[in-house]
């Protein structure tokens, strides 16, 4: 790789927000190899697949809590949008279809009561149909009233895509209020609220919603490091500080800058494997989203990273990393068709057991800011969820050796599990 082109690289591959990770320039020399791209209990946290979780679940645990047939249990909430039934189901005849507020931009349903006796929801999570029409990046949230509003639970998720697509969200906890009294085995109140990822936008949100889900939660609950691009320091760092925990990672490979200066080596990514990591795909988008990219393309693209993983032995082949986060309509059926498993940012933990089908892993930076890292921790521990990090750079001109070593010595003493995707499939929590 030539001076120049490293330092192009390099430059952008730091950038987080919805760029997110960058793509590898190839030397214009070079063949193109095939290319992928909150604090409770305390116990420590052990380095190879956990087994309290093992083999535990299967789909006949996962129970439909609302299919929205009878749309009439549902309201919409004064001064916030409009409500209605469709027949564009994702499964059955009827789904949810939200129109927000012209004054907030907002959609907002609720349902209440439930004739007086309060839903139990304890030890469950949560999963549910969404499929925006209005905004190329949305937000969908779910708040649970355990029992009043005193006590809300909130689960919120951000999308960069998939715009038009039915997109299951395997939810995971991001706020919850006066935590000691929360009482989940008495929800009597639940609301759905969408609305645009751009709080300047003028157009209101519409989207539909369906198939609202329930799977129980395992035992403990799970965080994934996640990391991308195949950086060096990935190994001389992250690597080796986090092997003296007894922890395994998830690096997401840019196949093409294998060997080349500031990148990762097959020797080291074989060392990493064999201490329970996992080599993912990122395919090779360079400077453009993938959602950019023409379709055939991204085929392409997606193709050959998982080849190259796949005919060198790396299991992690049948999992990917989007690159810059933005998933356009054809991203994700693609990472449907060639994937098992595909992550982009989504900033908040995941529901646990995951339902695969039609699904986007959630990542949230684990690099940004220390109080939401740890806060993912929390949330990971506290609902028995999957919270996925993700770190880019590391040394003077990313994240710290000190600031690592206060994630994994917070991870230490947190009651979680540190997991790669291949522990969560060999225990039983990807339906």
């Amino acid at each position: 790789m030539s001076r120049h082109t490293r330092r192009t690289f390099l430059a952008t591959v730091g950038t987080v927000g919805v760029a997110g990770c960058s793509g590898y320039f190839p030397p214009s020399n070079s063949q193109s190899t095939e290319n992928p791209e909150k604090q409770l209990k305390q116990s420590t946290t052990t380095s190879s697949a956990p087994k309290d979780d093992s083999k535990t679940k299967s789909s006949s645990t996962v129970q439909t809590f609302e299919d929205f047939k009878n749309i009439k249990k549902w309201h919409a909430v004064e001064q916030q949008g409009t409500l209605k039934a469709s027949s564009k189901a994702y499964q059955g005849s009827t789904a949810a279809h939200i129109v927000g507020s012209k004054q907030t931009k907002e959609g907002k349903i609720f349902r209440a009561n439930f004739g007086g006796k309060p839903v139990d929801l304890s030890g469950k999570n949560l999963s549910l149909m969404y499929r925006c029409t209005s905004h190329d990046y949305s937000k969908i949230a779910v708040q649970l009233y355990a029992p009043d509003q005193g006590h809300i639970v909130e689960m919120k998720r951000t999308l960069y895509g998939p715009k038009g697509k039915w997109v299951r969200i395997n939810l995971g906890v991001t706020g919850d209020q006066r935590v000691k009294t929360i009482d989940l085995s008495k929800v009597y109140e639940i609301y759905i609220i969408g609305r645009p990822e751009d709080s300047n936008s003028t157009t209101p949100i519409e989207f539909l919603v369906d198939d609202l889900k329930t799977v129980p939660t395992p035992k403990k609950g799970k965080v994934m490091l996640t990391f991308d691009d195949g950086l060096a320091s990935h190994f001389t760092t992250a690597y080796k500080m986090m092997k003296g925990y007894g922890f395994p990672g998830v690096e997401a490979v840019v196949t093409e800058a294998i060997y080349d200066d500031g990148f990762l080596t097959q020797s080291q990514m074989r060392k990493m494997v064999q201490d329970g990591w996992d080599m993912i795909a990122h395919p090779n988008v360079q400077s453009s989203p993938m959602n950019k990219i023409p379709r055939k393309e991204q085929e392409k693209l997606m193709k050959q990273s998982k080849g190259w993983l796949k005919q060198y032995g790396y299991e992690g082949h049948k999992y990917m990393a989007v690159p810059k986060n933005v998933v356009g309509p054809n991203t994700f059926e693609l990472a449907q068709k060639h994937f098992d498993l595909t992550m982009t940012f989504g900033a908040s933990p995941n529901a646990l057991p995951v339902i695969t089908k039609d699904t986007l892993i959630s990542r949230i930076y684990g690099d940004s800011s220390m109080q939401e890292t740890k806060s993912a921790i929390d949330y990971a521990a506290r609902y028995n969820q999957l919270s996925v990090l993700l770190f880019h750079k590391f040394g003077s001109d990313g994240f710290s050796k000190k600031q690592f070593k206060s994630v994994l010595d917070y991870l230490k003493k947190s009651d979680v599990e540190v997991v790669t995707v291949t522990d969560l499939k060999e225990q039983g929590l990807l339906l």
